[in-house]
């Protein structure tokens, strides 16, 4: 079985927990906007995934590791805005 059937059977389960609560205390997890991020998976004997670094000036979550991606732009789905965001942030 290859990595991409391993990851897309993985996906087609059902969560097995519930989400977690926003992690910014002034915001309620209630006023959530709508996102999407890029995993990419490398293809190498070891795979790996493509992480960034959050910059230290941004307003929310700076300087944590995270997935590329972000807010879903007005006529966007969630391919396209991570797509979008993957390019902007590391030009994939």
């Amino acid at each position: 079985m290859t990595l991409a059937d391993r990851l897309r059977d993985a996906l087609a389960q059902a969560p097995s927990l519930q989400a977690l609560e926003g992690d910014l205390p002034d915001e309620p997890a209630a006023e959530s906007v709508p996102a999407a991020v890029l995993i990419g998976v490398t293809n190498r004997t070891e795979p790996g995934v493509i992480l960034t670094v959050r910059r230290e000036h941004m307003r929310t979550h700076a300087g944590q590791v995270a997935f590329p991606g972000g807010r879903i732009d007005p006529g966007e789905d969630a391919v396209s805005a991570a797509l979008r965001e993957a390019w902007e942030e590391l030009g994939l």
